[in-house]
């Protein structure tokens, strides 16, 4: 039975055909027959058989999926080329999906959403944008499905072995540290948030301070920086409002009264700031 939850189970047989149609066995063929290699050549070096082979290039089986990536190395080519996916089609189909699952993730949709982004991962099984969404929706199920963080933090992992955007690689980063956090493994937690950019290095704090910017564009700019520091620095002294979080005497030099009173300050900064932006 095909387990929607897990990042690693095999989709049913039709869908399997409908994904891999006989663009798929003309590749094969092709690119088996451009490398030089027979038919039991590449069969030894994939550990199938020779017949799952010939039926592989005559389009009466197609390969399980997770073997797509190895039979594209082997030949030195994309998934999307071993599928005779259009890259233009390919780009349209995924934002497509993200703009659908984006919505279902704002409904608290989560599961259906899930369902989705599970199946359109078969059909494109290296898209880290898929694999984000599909782990931020699986973290919305795990009140009823407890084992789905531990899929959601495999997701996270595979998408930092693979992806080359920089900004969805510490975003990744940032959730898989909450993640860990979830599991109760604050060990592997503190670990990836030591590899999150420390503060100096974001780009709100070293473009607003690099003299590129100027006039207006610069004063905007700062205006939402402001809001920006002004709320992780509520957030920060919200926690000594809680003397369950923090006792009396670990607060110092603040305490539940002084940092009640920053925060009124604090609320007067970001009331003028808003008003301005």
């Amino acid at each position: 039975m095909y387990n929607k939850y897990r990042i690693d189970s095999a989709l049913p047989k039709e869908e399997t055909r409908e994904i891999m149609d006989n663009t798929f066995s003309v590749q094969f063929k092709t690119n088996r027959k451009k490398k030089g290699l027979s038919q039991g050549q590449v069969a030894e070096m994939l550990c199938v058989s020779t017949q799952a082979v010939s039926k592989w290039e005559t389009g009466t089986s197609y390969p399980d999926l997770s073997l797509l990536p190895t039979i594209a190395n082997l030949f030195g080519v994309s998934i999307d080329c071993m599928l005779g996916i259009n890259i233009s089609e390919k780009e349209e189909k995924i934002n497509s999906i993200l703009t659908k699952c984006k919505e279902m993730t704002e409904n608290k949709q989560y599961s259906d959403a899930v369902t989705i982004l599970r199946n359109a991962l078969f059909q494109y099984p290296s898209e880290p944008r898929l694999m984000y969404q599909l782990a931020w929706n699986l973290t919305g199920t795990i009140r009823e499905h407890r084992e789905n963080l531990y899929e959601a933090i495999k997701a996270y992992e595979k998408i930092l072995q693979i992806t080359d955007d920089p900004e969805l690689y510490y975003r990744v980063l940032r959730d898989l540290m909450y993640r860990y956090a979830s599991a109760n493994d604050e060990e592997t937690a503190k670990r990836i948030a030591d590899k999150l950019l420390p503060f100096e290095f974001c780009k709100e704090y070293n473009l607003g301070r690099s003299n590129l910017l100027c006039g207006r564009e610069l004063a905007e700019y700062l205006l939402k920086n402001i809001m920006k520091y002004g709320n992780a620095m509520r957030e920060c002294l919200e926690y000594f409002l809680d003397t369950k979080i923090l006792a009396e005497e670990q607060m110092s030099p603040l305490s539940p009264e002084t940092a009640k009173a920053k925060l009124q300050q604090l609320a007067q900064i970001m009331e003028l700031t808003g008003k301005s932006s």
